[in-house]
């Protein structure tokens, strides 16, 4: 009973944190397709501009998939891998990790989701410094980065010693 309990409070924490995560990324992004045009560009911070565009591809467009069938492949590649860290952050062994991770999914479901009505991805955060535009992202690619540091952190060796030795991790 007590293995039970222990794996219901980690779904319940991998499946509220992607939930929550998703869900914002989505209603962001539906605002940002109502508020903003494509293409057009407004100031938002000094190195942050609000720039509505569609990705048909991967990160930094890459593999664009313009007909069904190639989108069906993405959608299937994506989906399947968004499942496999969901999994993944069941069999979590820390807090850390589990939430990294379950940021990770969050941040994949929004995109997939979004891709699977549209055929394409919403962008709309304009990342820039110096007149130099260097990406266009939305939240979901900030869930999945953020998921990414929590998960380095996670395996910092200090944190890995305390681990080991039973001791309370700082």
């Amino acid at each position: 009973m007590f293995s039970l309990l222990g794996w219901a409070g980690r779904a319940a924490t991998v499946a509220g944190v992607a939930g929550a995560a998703a869900a914002i990324d989505l209603v962001a992004k539906a605002v940002a397709e109502a508020w903003l045009e494509e293409g057009a560009v407004k100031g938002a911070l000094p190195f942050v501009d609000l720039s509505l565009s569609f990705n048909h591809g991967i990160s930094f467009s890459l593999f664009p998939a313009h007909d069904q069938s190639s989108l069906a492949l993405l959608l299937a590649i994506q989906g399947t891998l968004t499942c496999l860290v969901a999994g993944w952050a069941l069999a979590a062994g820390g807090g850390l990790e589990r939430l990294g991770l379950a940021a990770i999914v969050g941040g994949a479901a929004g995109n997939f989701v979004d891709r699977l009505m549209d055929g394409v991805v919403t962008d709309y955060l304009d990342l820039h410094t110096g007149g130099i535009r260097w990406l266009t992202f939305n939240l979901a690619d900030v869930w999945i980065s953020a998921g990414v540091v929590m998960l380095l952190l996670d395996g910092l060796p200090l944190r890995r010693r305390h681990r080991s030795a039973g001791e309370p991790i700082p």
